[in-house]
């Protein structure tokens, strides 16, 4: 007999892609997609249609290295990512902490900021 109960403990995603700049301590996925309504004359939704799927992930963790920068490509899993924003945060009484905001859409192709500014 299964357990459908069965819980899963730990980080269990494969973050080597973040192995130079952060170490993973916690990744939230979120998944959405954007949707199309049509009202009636009342203003009433009477369809709604999904489309445009899209994956983010917020990573947070122990700083290393030089961090990870905007506008670049990681791999968590087998899926890229392309980041968004990083922040990093000192104190003096923890190791230096960093998280970063990361998206995936559809099958887009995710250019870096370097590609797209030509670098």
């Amino acid at each position: 007999m299964s357990d459908t109960n069965s819980r899963v403990f730990g980080v269990t995603s494969d973050v080597s892609g973040l192995a130079a700049g952060l170490i993973a301590n916690s990744l939230t996925f979120n998944k959405s997609v954007e949707s199309a309504e049509a009202r009636n004359e009342k203003g009433e939704i009477i369809d709604i249609a999904a489309y445009s799927k899209q994956e983010t992930v917020d990573v947070n963790g122990v700083f290393v290295g030089s961090g990870v920068e905007p506008g670049t490509v990681v791999t968590i899993g087998d899926k890229d990512y392309l980041v968004t924003s990083s922040t990093k945060t000192e104190s003096n009484t923890a190791f230096q902490e960093g998280s970063i905001q990361a998206r995936a859409a559809d099958n887009a192709t995710l250019h870096p900021i370097t590609e797209v500014q030509g670098e």
